[in-house]
Formats: structure tokens, C-alpha cells, sequence
């Protein structure tokens, strides 16, 4: 498996603030958040990390990918429903980290150890947010957000440089304010591999083979 490790492994996420959704996506929004580490609804294979409370910023309802599965060269969309507690002050951070998840010793890492990198990016560049603001039927796209339920969207694109070769991989997105209190906190496990079956036949046999995505 081969886990980027170049310093600037975000632009193999690529997201950015483009392509946002309309809020009106038929998505019941409830602001009641869910226990950590359970299952977050929406059909994608995003889940709560261990680290994820009731007291997160963002709490999220749902989560909806625009392209499952996601394939190795695609481009996707993520939206994240919700409703922030509150507001923050600028420059809140999200660390992106990627390591082989539940498959490690499968790939030849010591028992326990979970090998992969992560990079810190800024919040704000990272989402877009929108937000019905002061009663007003017209959205508006604001970061730092304000108290209420709001849309994240982003768009992100598997490039082929970082995630040439199939294979599990563990995504964690985890996002806290510039004084370290936790906005949210995300992390999904899936088999990325080519959609054209005749590029996945050039690697040798391993844990990917019989892979299904999501898990």
C-alpha cells in the first residue's frame, strides 16, 4: 500500500469551495446530535470518529456523497448537514490524515501501528458553508459560520499521483477552532481502485482484490 507522504498530501483530497449544493435538497435538517462513533446518516460511509461529542461545534445529520463509489481519478462532492452550536473566531484549522485504517497489518505494519500522514489546512478554505442568515430566504456563504443549521460542501478528486495503487485506505477529517475546541470530527474507510478492471489487473493480489465500497 502506498500511503503519500509528501507535505502538501492535501492536493490529493483537492478540495475546494466550488459546486456548492442548494440547502433545498429534501434532507431533513435535526440539529440532535449523534453519539460518537455511530453510523451518520445520508448512504456514505462516513462515520463519527472516537474523538466526536455532543459538545462539537458542527453538529452534523447527515452526510451525502455526490459519487459512490468513488473510484480512483474521480471527482466528488461532499455535503455535510448540520447545525453549529455556535460561532468561532478565524483561522480554525482542519488536520487531513489518511493511513490504512483496519488493514494495516494486512500491508506489513508492525501490530498496533497505524502508518499515514497528515497535513493541517485552513477550515475556511476547505469549506464552503451556507447558512439562511437573519430570516432571510437567500443563502448566504459565510466563514466563520453563525449559530444555526448550515450546509459544508466541498469537492474533492482522488488523484491518481498520491492513490495509484487500489487498496483500503482510512480518511479522517477533523476540524477545531483556533483555540482547539473540536468543530467536527469524520473518518471513513474505503477500497479506492481503478473502474476499469484491466488497470486493477497490473498489481499484484492483496486485501484490495475482493474489496466492495463502501465496507
Amino acid at each position: 500500500m502506498q500511503i503519500p507522504t509528501r507535505k502538501d498530501f492535501a492536493r490529493a483530497l483537492s478540495f475546494s469551495p466550488a459546486l456548492q449544493k442548494p440547502l433545498g435538497s429534501g434532507l431533513k435538517l435535526s440539529g440532535t446530535p449523534l453519539p460518537s462513533q455511530a453510523e451518520i446518516p445520508g448512504g456514505s460511509p462516513f462515520s463519527f470518529c472516537e474523538v466526536s461529542r455532543s459538545t462539537d461545534l458542527f453538529n452534523i445529520s447527515s452526510v451525502e456523497l455526490t459519487r459512490q463509489p468513488v473510484y480512483i481519478d474521480d471527482v466528488f462532492m461532499v455535503h455535510l448537514y448540520g447545525s453549529f452550536q455556535g460561532s468561532f473566531t478565524p483561522n480554525a484549522t482542519m488536520d487531513l490524515s489518511v493511513d490504512c485504517g483496519s488493514h494495516c497489518e494486512e500491508y506489513g505494519a508492525p501490530p498496533g501501528e497505524r502508518p499515514g500522514e497528515t497535513t493541517t489546512v485552513d477550515f475556511c478554505e476547505m469549506s464552503m458553508i451556507e447558512q439562511p442568515l437573519g430570516g432571510e430566504e437567500k443563502r448566504n456563504v459565510t466563514c466563520p459560520p453563525q449559530e444555526g443549521y448550515a450546509l459544508i460542501s466541498s469537492e474533492g478528486y482522488v488523484i491518481p499521483m498520491f492513490f495509484s495503487t487500489p487498496g483500503w485506505y482510512n480518511f479522517t477529517f477533523d476540524a477545531k477552532t483556533a483555540e482547539g475546541e473540536r468543530i467536527y470530527c469524520v473518518t471513513a474507510e474505503v477500497c479506492l481502485r481503478w473502474e476499469d478492471e484491466d488497470r486493477n489487473k497490473h498489481y499484484p493480489p492483496g486485501p484490495w482484490n475482493d474489496c466492495r465500497w463502501p465496507r
